[in-house]
């Protein structure tokens, strides 16, 4: 392929996007200032980066790729060093056949073309992507190559010596470093670093599910798991127990709380990063995806003075985020709010906020006492672990706090009966709970991508819906997969409520010590609505697919 010099500024006025007195004034400012006139046109607001990616695209016969979303091969933009993607503003993309497609914010820059083909040994195929978007996929793909490169180098693989602390410029600093920037861009809540027989397998999960970033060689596991132990406070000599410790950094400006848990395998320590970022907004009860019964019936617990209401669910089903939810609802100059957290995940101004801290005996059984003694109205117990914080919580909701917790259980039912395995009296939990909210978090699908289908009666029936809504004829939708989504057909979670309020008959089942499956059948004749029936009405609507619903709903 053959390429030709043009001028940005000729195509932008062939294109109709900016006059011949805007061109004239930007390359004005150009002779005076020095720079690109693309970022001088962006800098006066004359154009935005992207109108001039797409013009550039359309005037040059090329196709425009956002690549924030696209699934970039880590192969392919390994071909270029960094220092080259940087100063020519290009990053190798993906392989077609034996050609490389290059993503450039300059396509005219014929000069960058052939210094990438003559690194690479490859023909150039030439996409058009922001600067932006460029820098973004260098930061994210190509520093964690250089920098893995750069420890593979520096590391023999006979060295197994852990109590060398690698000094701040080192390369596996600056691997850690990048892993941890990567899971941030990537909205990651955890980081998995495993060990095995021939590598460590490095993953990322995202939107609640694993996948696979990249497999580092043997050789840089000793230095990987010194620095995550000293970066998190941990003792780097003891490698036969499971450690836990904290990471507090700053990623691009934003600060990130981490979370590090140690974990002895055959083949070395595993490590688990959870990334929590004190920078994002805070849901509504609305933005979790309550329906309009559910936000009624919450909002109503919510409002009393008193009581006790649990948010219920496995771990990672988003109960602190219901939690901070509901604070954020209530959160008045005229309350005052106690919350004690392990860890503090975000901050509330005009809310009290404690963390435990078991080694000094900072527990939350030991904290609740203190905190009732300070005059709350309302108090936020992280989460319900032992039978003395159920006890002290549960009694609090008795005494004029409105106390709100989660705890550990499959169904709002069942968190009766998990209170009573933790020893507090049925009489006391029957006075006291207002209500039971359990959840879980189901993907969303991508709305550019998802692919509507009519599903078959059995399968319907078979998932849960009425005869009368198969009768009816259902059209679903699936997930497809697209540069938007990396591919994944899903983008963002929403959650999946269930809603139990204590009326006069659970009270009277559960004071004669009905089972958990005859509270809930009571439940159900009082109208509560299932996690499964919420999950289907989600799927009606087209937010969340039948897939999903099977993986994270019993």
């Amino acid at each position: 392929m053959s390429y030709t010099r043009e001028r940005l500024g000729e195509l932008l006025v062939r294109a109709g996007k900016i006059t011949e007195e805007q061109l004239a004034a930007a390359l004005a400012l150009q002779v005076r200032e020095g720079g690109k006139l693309g970022h001088i046109l962006v800098r006066q607001l004359v154009l935005d980066e992207d109108e001039i990616a797409h013009t550039l695209a359309e005037q040059k016969g090329l196709e425009y790729v956002r690549l924030t979303s696209f699934s970039i091969d880590r192969e392919a933009a390994s071909q270029i060093p960094e220092r080259l993607a940087r100063r020519r503003l290009v990053i190798p993309i993906a392989y077609r056949g034996d050609d490389l497609v290059l993503a450039m914010a300059d396509p005219l820059d014929v000069e960058a073309i052939d210094d990438v083909q003559l690194r690479s040994g490859r023909t150039v195929v030439p996409v058009v992507a922001t600067p932006t978007q460029i820098q973004y996929a260098i930061e994210k793909y190509l520093a964690s190559a250089d920098a893995l490169q750069d420890v593979v180098e520096s590391v023999r693989e006979e060295e197994e010596d852990e109590a060398v602390q690698p000094d701040q410029d080192a390369p596996v600093v600056r691997l850690v470093n990048q892993i941890i920037r990567e899971a941030v861009m990537d909205e990651a809540s955890d980081v998995h670093i495993e060990p095995g027989e021939h590598s460590v397998r490095v993953r990322y999960r995202v939107d609640g599910v694993l996948h696979e970033r990249m497999q580092l060689p043997l050789s840089v596991r000793p230095g990987l798991t010194s620095r995550i132990k000293i970066m998190a406070d941990m003792d780097i000599s003891e490698r036969r127990r499971p450690q836990d410790g904290r990471i507090a950094i700053s990623v691009n400006g934003r600060p990130i709380d981490i979370r590090v848990a140690t974990l002895p395998t055959p083949a070395g320590e595993g490590i688990v990063l959870r990334i929590l970022n004190r920078d994002v907004h805070l849901h509504s009860l609305v933005d979790l995806g309550m329906g309009a019964d559910h936000l009624e019936m919450t909002t109503r617990f919510l409002a009393r003075p008193w009581g006790a209401v649990l948010i219920s669910g496995p771990t990672g089903s988003g109960k602190t985020t219901t939690l901070y939810a509901g604070l954020s609802k209530i959160n008045e100059t005229t309350r005052k709010i106690i919350t004690i957290e392990d860890p503090i995940e975000y901050r509330i101004p005009g809310i009290t906020q404690m963390a435990v801290n078991p080694p000094i005996g900072l527990t939350f059984a030991w904290l609740l006492r203190t905190v009732l003694r300070a005059d709350p109205d309302v108090v936020m117990v992280g989460e319900i672990r032992d039978p003395e914080t159920a006890e002290i919580a549960i009694r609090a909701a008795l005494t004029g706090h409105l106390v709100l917790s989660s705890i550990h259980t499959n169904d709002a039912p069942s968190a009766l009966t998990r209170l009573v395995d933790m020893r507090v009296e049925p009489y006391i939990t029957s006075s006291a709970l207002v209500g039971v909210i359990a959840q879980r978090l189901a993907r969303k699908l991508c709305p550019s991508c998802r692919k509507r289908y009519r599903v078959s009666p059995e399968t319907a029936l078979a998932a849960g819906f009425t005869p009368e809504e198969v009768e009816a004829g259902l059209k679903l939708y699936k997930a497809v997969g697209c540069d938007q989504c990396s591919g994944t057909g899903y983008r963002g979670r929403i959650g999946l409520f269930e809603v139990m309020e204590m009326n006069e008959e659970i009270q009277r089942l559960f004071l004669r010590e009905a089972p958990a499956e005859q509270l809930r059948s009571a439940a159900l004749e009082m109208g509560m609505r299932t996690l499964r029936r919420d999950a289907l009405d989600k799927v009606k609507a087209g937010i969340t697919t039948l897939e999903e619903v099977a993986r994270v709903v019993v």
